[in-house]
């Protein structure tokens, strides 16, 4: 009686559970206050009402999730529970192989048709109950940030329809913001999971090189990709990390389990640097946002410095010359065979890779290894390095140039300006939400940790949504 009362209690507001989080639909789930078809309901009706507006889906098959929610729910009436994410619905970039949904990358070029394989990372999803609900929309290829370049159209920003998502996760930073799913996978080369989670007002994390399986998805970069969670909190990401992350036989780059090489029971007296550089462009409101974020963590006990870094317009250099030579790499045979089929944007820059020299090339892996010595410096002295995931809130849809403090910047280059750090690097980062501007776009707050260092980041990113309410907010028409 007790069990059917709480059912007919939380069914008058069946349509709010999309809003919840992972831990919030956890505790309901795991209590019997709900069941997976209701939660996997909520998310579908959400999707239909938002998902013309948005286009951050590809592809979705609702009478699958429901078939796999029932199911699930069977499993919790016989006291079976797969894990952490038993009854979870969420979303995967399409550039990750799924057993039952066709992966494209958003091309033309790939085949409209499901290959029967999960990524290992999808496969410890399910592993742990997870429900795939569908397909998101992403930049072609993975290769650019805005999210505008894909065979399915354009992704539209939940907080306003006029401007980008970024990317190259996009359709899951959009189906995060306007509450379709909890919980959504990304893939990051140069800030790709970070960009959409700053843009769409959304939390993502960037594992560091190694921490997860690139096996079964679709690379851009051999050296710079490395896929990661998105979610709607820090504590939601630290969930979903500690599914997907460890050791995989079938990808020889991953490590074993890594302890964090930082401590972090030293109360709230994190060593926090404030990254600075005459070299970044950033719009003062964006500024002004992140500098107001970290004085909620000062006066929360946090030590914060302002540290000073050159040699980044090299380093962004050296990065985009790693990326064009190892994207050119991999579609050598496209191009060759079906160079027709890519969007004039990005086959422009596929064919750029191949006007550079392997002596560029290894010049750029060199600098990086300088670099990265550098940079390393750094997080030896500080917990964690913070500054803004973008210079600037998302661009209009179509608005290829931007001005930030007077100084013209493509859209592009703004857009990764900031994050390719972490990727140049190997290192972990997140981007949090930490305010708006006066058009009601959000800011992000990107932390970069030591390397194995996620624990420590994660940490400070729920200690600082603990204190504010920025991830808490949604598009207003939601």
């Amino acid at each position: 009686m007790d069990f059917e009362l709480k059912l007919s209690v939380i069914k008058v507001n069946k349509s709010k559970l999309c809003e919840l989080t992972i831990a919030e639909l956890s505790r309901k789930l795991f209590d019997g206050e709900i069941r997976a078809t209701d939660v996997v309901g909520s998310c579908l009706d959400r999707i239909e009402k938002t998902q013309e507006t948005t286009n951050a889906f590809v592809a979705y098959d609702p009478e699958l999730a429901l078939e796999t929610a029932q199911k699930q729910d069977l499993h919790f009436a016989e006291g079976v529970v797969s894990g952490p994410l038993h009854g979870i619905p969420i979303a995967v970039k399409d550039n990750y192989l799924t057993a039952d949904y066709p992966t494209t990358a958003c091309s033309k070029i790939y085949p409209d048709n499901p290959v029967g394989l999960d990524s290992t990372m999808v496969a410890k999803l399910r592993s742990a109950g997870a429900i795939v609900i569908g397909k998101t929309n992403m930049h072609e290829w993975a290769y650019g940030a805005t999210n505008e370049e894909s065979s399915y159209g354009t992704t539209r920003n939940p907080w306003n329809s006029e401007h980008i998502t970024g990317g190259s996760s996009g359709g899951s930073g959009a189906a995060l913001a306007a509450r379709m799913v909890p919980a959504a996978l990304g893939s990051d080369t140069g800030g790709s999971i970070r960009i959409p989670s700053s843009a769409c007002g959304v939390s993502g994390l960037k594992p560091t090189a190694g921490r997860v399986s690139r096996t079964g998805i679709l690379p851009l970069s051999w050296t710079l990709d490395i896929g990661g969670p998105m979610a709607r909190s820090a504590q939601d990401l630290r969930i979903l990390f500690n599914v997907v992350s460890g050791f995989d036989p079938k990808c020889p780059t991953t490590y074993g389990i890594c302890s964090d090489n930082q401590s972090t029971n030293k109360g709230h007296r994190f060593r926090i640097a404030l990254f600075r550089s005459s070299e970044i462009l950033c719009d003062d409101t964006v500024m002004e946002s992140v500098e107001q974020a970290l004085d909620v963590l000062r006066d929360d006990g946090a030590v914060v410095d302002e540290v000073s870094f050159s040699g980044l317009e090299t380093g962004f250099g050296a990065w985009k010359i790693l990326l064009h030579c190892e994207a050119a790499a991999y579609h050598a045979k496209f191009l060759e065979e079906s160079a027709d089929l890519y969007s004039d944007n990005v086959r422009v820059q596929v064919e750029a890779g191949r006007c550079l020299s392997a002596s560029t090339y290894l010049k750029a892996q060199q600098y990086r290894a300088v670099f990265n010595q550098r940079f390393s410096q750094l997080t030896d002295r500080y917990d964690l390095i913070a500054m803004p995931t973008l210079p600037v809130t998302a661009p209009r849809i179509g608005q290829s140039e931007l001005e930030v403090n007077n100084s013209p910047i493509t859209s592009q280059d703004a857009m990764t300006s900031i994050a390719w750090i972490a990727n140049f690097t190997g290192l972990p980062a997140t981007s949090v939400p930490c305010g708006f501007d006066e058009r009601r776009l959000p800011i992000g707050l990107m932390f970069v940790g030591p390397a194995f260092g996620e624990e420590t980041i994660l940490s400070v990113a729920e200690r600082y949504q603990a204190l504010t309410q920025w991830h808490k907010f949604a598009p207003s028409w939601n």
